[in-house]
């Protein structure tokens, strides 16, 4: 059996409360990180870490709505941004179809709508350039329904 070595301290028992104390607020910083890089998700689940360390942590329940009403404005504008590229696919404007369907993914995930556009998009586009390549050799351009 071997000895403690003289450098360990005599009692390795739980952190203390300063210990505790300088991890939540380590946490506290890292969630701040994350939010300002815009990792609402990110940040939302450090600060509930800290919840759970400390039972009605103010500046964590905070932090947690405020990064909750972000991640909520941030869905809303991607919710605009679907609505907006969709009429402006309806409305034959392709390019701002793409533009604003590509920013709706980008800034809210992907949507199943959004997604079924931009592959109507893509489609629409192939159509294109085989016509546009069909009338440079001199043949007819293939339906687009095909």
């Amino acid at each position: 059996m071997t000895e403690p070595l003289r450098t360990d301290p005599p009692h390795a028992g739980p952190p203390g409360e300063a210990d505790r104390e300088a991890r939540i607020e380590q946490l506290l910083l890292s969630g701040l990180d994350h939010y300002f890089a815009g990792k609402y998700e990110q940040a939302i689940n450090i600060w509930t870490r800290v919840a759970f360390l400390e039972r009605g942590h103010g500046r964590a329940r905070a932090y947690i709505e405020r990064a909750r009403g972000a991640v909520a404005e941030r869905q809303r504008e991607s919710e605009e941004l679907l609505h907006t590229g969709v009429a402006a696919y309806h409305a034959g404007d392709f390019d701002s179809a793409r533009r604003l369907l590509t920013r709706a993914v980008d800034e809210g995930g992907p949507s199943e709508t959004a997604l079924v556009f931009l592959a109507r998009l893509g489609s629409l586009e192939a159509v294109a350039q085989r016509a546009a390549a069909g009338a440079a050799a001199g043949t007819p351009a293939p339906h687009p329904h095909r």
